[in-house]
């Protein structure tokens, strides 16, 4: 069993599934299964019942690439769903990244859709993470699209609105002067033309610090939804991108909050400092000027 799903590329509590026809497979799958097992010893491996899904299949023509490309879709996503991490898992990994930050630390978040794990109002474990953090001098900064382009995604959540109940939250404890102290260490940004925009499900999350030894001093992450059904979440996959897409990312994101910082004032906008800091390194991972981008 096992031999044999190594050999079809899969894994084995897959095979096993389908064997028990509680997961259902592709003609191709099907197709190469009967083609292997005998090689490999399972040759009575699948039943009629398992077998059914790809017997209306004619084997002498080309398959559909409509069909084909959904089986193959379906196939993966069922992998990538038994390695999918549960979101309390996801929660306490960013709790203890956010217990380690320190003096000028930054903590960026993207998404145009997503919300942030902490932003839930039901969150415990993050929301003290971050206020220890902020009392230590990190900085949280939240890039979210203004309300005209979640309009022409469908999307009316009021972000700002989510934001600020938030940051009443996290503050509520601190005393006047402290909640004008440390305004400036938790900041929204709505921006537009924010090319991480384009996958609007993704969360994006850039952890910038002098203590990241490598040369761009940021480490990055996405959080993707899998999946083709539009009526199905599929799965949340976690995925620390290399060195090139955080060179990247880190650019535009730079890039995007130095824009929309211009025009603002008073607390709602990122110290100067913080936003030099990124830009000078974004500008030298990247070789690229932030002010030669239109």
């Amino acid at each position: 069993m096992a031999a044999l799903a190594k050999e079809l590329g899969i894994t084995q509590s897959t095979l096993t599934n389908i064997q028990s026809t509680s997961r259902s497979a592709s003609p191709e799958l099907i197709k190469k299964i009967e083609q292997l097992a005998p090689k490999i010893g399972d040759g009575s491996i699948l039943g009629a019942q398992a077998l059914s899904g790809g017997a209306h299949i004619d084997r002498e023509q080309p398959f559909n690439i409509g069909e084909r490309l959904k089986g193959a879709h379906r196939e993966r996503l069922q992998e990538l769903q038994s390695s999918e991490e549960r979101t309390s898992k996801n929660i306490r990994e960013v709790a203890r990244n956010f217990d380690s930050m320190g003096s000028d630390d930054v903590f960026i978040f993207v998404s145009a859709i997503r919300q942030p794990f902490e932003m839930d109002p039901d969150e415990t474990m993050l929301k003290p993470a971050i206020l220890n953090a902020i009392r230590r001098k990190s900085f949280f900064i939240y890039l979210r699209p203004t309300r005209e382009h979640l309009k022409r995604l469908d999307y009316f959540v009021d972000i700002e609105s989510e934001f600020e109940n938030f940051k009443a939250t996290l503050f509520s404890s601190l005393s006047k002067e402290e909640k004008a102290a440390y305004a400036s260490h938790l900041v929204l940004i709505q921006a537009e033309h924010v090319p991480l925009f384009v996958l609007p499900d993704v969360k994006w999350d850039i952890f910038y610090s002098d203590r990241i030894d490598v040369p761009q001093k940021a480490l990055a992450g996405a959080l993707v939804a899998a999946g083709t059904d539009p009526s199905s979440s599929g799965a949340d996959i976690r995925i620390p991108l290399s060195v090139a897409s955080t060179k990247r990312v880190l650019f535009e994101v730079a890039r995007a909050i130095w824009k929309a910082n211009a025009g603002r004032r008073g607390h709602g906008k990122v110290p100067n400092k913080v936003v030099r800091r990124l830009m000078e390194s974004a500008e030298l991972a990247t070789k690229q000027k932030i002010k030669d981008v239109p």
